[in-house]
Parts: C-alpha cells; structure tokens; sequence
C-alpha cells in the first residue's frame, strides 16, 4: 500500500493533469511548462541502477535515450553512477567493478555510439552523463556532455566535493568549471555531494553567468534528526536536504536547478536512494519532480532557461533584476571581533 502523500500525490496526476504513460517498462510523466515550442525539452532518468548488473544498466539507459528521440527531448540527464550503481565499501570488489564501467570501456563506448547514432533524427542533442572517468592511475566521478559530434572526453567536469565513502575510490576533480553554450542558453554542472556548498554555485551564477546548473546524484534519503522536547523527529532527513538545496540555490543564484538523483534501494546495503528528481525555476519553486518512491522518466516541455521570470514581478519584487543592479562580492576582509 501506498504511504498516503504518495497516493495523493497519485490521485492528483490523474485528476489533474490525466494518466501517465507507461512504455518499455518506464512510466513517463510528461509536464508542459510553455506552448513555445522553439525551447527545450529536459528528460531526467528517475532511476534505480544496480551493482550486479552492468549489462543491465546498459540496456536500460539505451531504453530510456531511445524513448526520449522518440518523445521529442532534446535534454536528457542521468543520475550519479548509471551503469556502475553507487560504491559500496568493499575495495577488493569496488576497484575492478569502477573499471568494467569506465567511459573508454567498449560495453560504455558502444553505448555512447548508440546514443549519437539517436541524435541523427530530429530530437535528442545533449546528453548529461555521470560515469567514472579512469586516467590509468586514478578513479574520477565524472559528467560527460555528450553531443552529436563534440569530443566528449573533453568536454567533462569532475566531481569537486566528494563523501567519505567516495574518497576511498576517486580522486578530487581540479575544480575546474564546465560551463557549456547551447542554443538554449548557458549551462554549468555539479555533481551530487557539489550540491550542498555554495560557493560553486555562486561562481557559476556570478561570475559565468549560467542560466542553469545541472546536478546528477545518487542521493541517499534516510538519516535521523530528533528533536524530543520540541516533540520533532524525522528519519528522512537527507530527502529534506535534497529539496532544501535545490529551492535555496536556484532562488539565491537566480538560475535553474535541475536535479536527477537515483531513486528505489540500493542493492549493495538496502539503503534508500530519495529520488524527487525535478526542475527548480529561479523563484526556487519545485515546478515538477519524479516520485521519491518509483523510477519515473520525467519529461519537461519548452523550458524557458535563458529568459526566466522576466515577464512576471514587474511590480513586484524581481529578484533578478535586483540581484542584477544590487549584488556585490562582499570582499574578504577582517571581521570586527568585541565582546559584550
């Protein structure tokens, strides 16, 4: 039985917005943000990946890039680790696994050449893809953006901030920014963990200018904050976060954040991954998200990256216009220290 927010959540598609679909074993929900057909379309993969399987994994992503040419999406974006599944402590098994899965293995290369092959037809141009990058040396949690022709081993921003568990495997990225031009407007990437700390964001707010930040995630859903005395607990405390983050780095930075995170159990430990992969618009309203609970494919129509909000709040308060004409870099000086 459903936990009664979901089945609400459920009843509310149906009455709503009317049935989604169900193809290939994904259900597709599919949301319309505008009637201008000349924006985008973004695709997220709200999706559980496993660790046993990598063939699996490979299949399933081909699947979903199939069905996205087929839908019209211009945009697809995985979660954190696809064809791998997320890490597991256990280094005798984890090393040689991360390099079955590296993005210059053949099984991962024939994948990205079917995937290009799908970008010949009309639709399907831009491929956010998390994998693990392998020097020969060292491990890297990595996103590729993958187009029709573009060197795609090139165009790739390492993981900046990684977990504890994740320092066992990978090495820390330069902290060099991706920022990638398309027609659609300017997009930069993060990486899961690069969520939580702001600076990064603000620097491709601020200083390049993006339009959108993009976050692929294997985000964890449970852990326990208890509060007896104010009669207050909750044992989803990181699928707080999760929302939390989005809402506030999209409405500070006045960009879009655009999360896809795995969703469902994971294999290894039977911890619980928080899906609620979504689009967070510049006001850090969470437009649309996938289910917390069921892999979704989640399709947004005709996204307005470039031009967010300029035709509302005229009268009222415009916070990017105000972040435009007021924000300034608070310069790095001594603080004034009393007591009282």
């Amino acid at each position: 039985m459903l936990p009664i927010k979901d089945l609400n959540l459920d009843l509310m598609k149906e009455s709503i917005f009317g049935m989604d679909t169900k193809v290939d074993g994904f259900t597709i929900v599919d949301r319309k943000y505008s009637d201008n057909e000349s924006l985008p379309t973004f695709m997220l993969a709200n999706i559980t990946p496993v660790t046993t399987n990598i063939e699996y994994n490979i299949e399933r992503i081909k699947t979903i890039a199939r069905l996205a040419s087929e839908k019209g999406v211009n945009v697809l974006v995985l979660p954190e680790l696809p064809v791998s599944g997320y890490v597991w402590d256990n280094e005798d098994e984890v090393f040689p696994h991360l390099e079955k899965c590296a993005t210059t293995a053949p099984i991962v290369e024939e994948m990205i050449d079917y995937i290009r092959g799908l970008m010949e037809y009309d639709g399907l141009e831009i491929l956010f893809f998390n994998n693990i990058e392998h020097d020969g040396e060292n491990f890297f949690d990595t996103t590729y953006v993958i187009g029709k022709e573009n060197d795609y081993l090139d165009t790739k921003y390492q993981k900046i901030i990684l977990t504890p568990i994740e320092k066992k495997y990978f090495k820390t990225g330069t902290d060099q920014r991706l920022v990638v031009n398309t027609k659609y407007g300017k997009l930069g990437i993060t990486i899961c963990y690069d969520l939580v700390f702001t600076g990064l964001a603000e620097k491709y707010s601020y200083e390049d200018n993006v339009d959108a930040i993009i976050n692929s995630a294997a985000w964890r859903r449970d852990s326990v904050r208890e509060y007896p005395l104010l009669n207050y607990r909750t044992t989803n405390y990181y699928e707080y976060i999760w929302d939390l983050k989005h809402a506030a780095l999209s409405s500070h930075n006045q960009v879009w954040s655009i999360g896809c995170t795995c969703v469902g159990t994971f294999d290894r430990t039977g911890d619980a991954f928080v899906g609620g992969s979504g689009f967070w618009n510049p006001s850090g309203i969470p437009l649309v998200q996938a289910s917390k609970n069921y892999e979704e494919l989640l399709i947004l129509r005709n996204i307005d990256i470039a031009k967010h909000l300029r035709n509302q709040a005229v009268e009222d308060f415009n916070y990017s216009l105000d972040y435009d004409a007021v924000w300034r870099k608070v310069e790095d000086i001594e603080p004034k220290i009393l007591s009282v």
